[in-house]
């Protein structure tokens, strides 16, 4: 697959450097785990209903600091199963170690995405807080997309200081393009995202949240009604509304 992860495509392929990972790490959590990736992803799958498949499956990315099993712990499995009674959740624990390997986007594909298909679900969302949203989004750049239905990225991670200066002063994301600001993946995350892409994208982040700079950027492309923004920071306790919220909000 070409982009990102395409070992073969050696500019874009320099985009997770130990100094972008160092930069990744603090921006998003001040610190990281330094785990082994396995052949394949970790992943749990929780049906809406024992013996039986749903047609919608919600596929959860965690944050760097988290596990997969983080998603079980902090509820939100069960709050799916409350707002979303006729969808399954798989929780995969794509952690750090993926991003650096540049294998994400091709595990996800192969072990969750495929294996959703294979399963017969008519629709196949994907979500995640933090680094979880930024792998939702880049997925939608570097993926197959066209098994996704859509993404809720809650307070996603979108770029350092210097693109994110340089959208602004373009005037907003619709007007930018792509130069010397930034560094590889970001400049092909925001190009994609500016030209468009065709699966549903609902963002909700909180006001006091380190990441709300580059998220009010990516609502400047979003339908006003998949936007959500909350008082709270980046934490379980915020995301937790904003999925309760997004998830009413979001048509049956």
């Amino acid at each position: 697959m070409n982009g990102l992860f395409d070992s073969a495509n050696t500019t874009q392929a320099r985009w997770l450097t130990p100094g972008l990972m160092l930069l990744l790490v603090v921006l998003l959590t001040g610190c990281a785990l330094n785990r082994p990736t396995e052949s394949e992803l970790p992943a749990e799958w929780f049906p809406a209903h024992a013996g039986q498949r749903a047609d919608t499956l919600l596929v959860l990315l965690p944050g760097a600091r988290d596990r997969g099993d983080g998603f079980v712990r902090e509820g939100v499995v069960d709050l799916v199963r409350d707002r979303r009674p006729g969808w399954d959740v798989v929780v995969v624990d794509a952690h750090m170690g993926y991003y650096r390997e540049r294998s994400v986007v091709d595990r996800l594909e192969k072990d969750i995405i495929q294996s959703a298909i294979e399963r017969g679900y008519e629709q196949v969302w994907l979500s995640g807080p933090s680094l979880g949203g930024f792998g939702s989004l880049l997925f939608l750049c570097e993926g197959d997309s066209a098994p996704i239905t859509g993404v809720i990225v809650l307070a996603p991670f979108l770029g350092g200081r210097s693109i994110l200066t340089d959208i602004e002063r373009a005037g907003g994301p619709a007007a930018w393009e792509a130069g010397s600001a930034g560094r590889d993946f970001e400049q092909v995350v925001w190009t994609c995202l500016r030209d468009g892409v065709s699966p549903e994208i609902w963002l909700g982040w909180g006001r006091s949240d380190r990441m709300d700079r580059g998220n009010r950027l990516l609502a400047e492309l979003l339908p006003e009604e998949r936007v959500l923004v909350i008082d709270g920071g980046h934490r379980w306790s915020t995301w937790r509304e904003l999925w309760e919220t997004l998830f009413d909000r979001m048509p049956d």
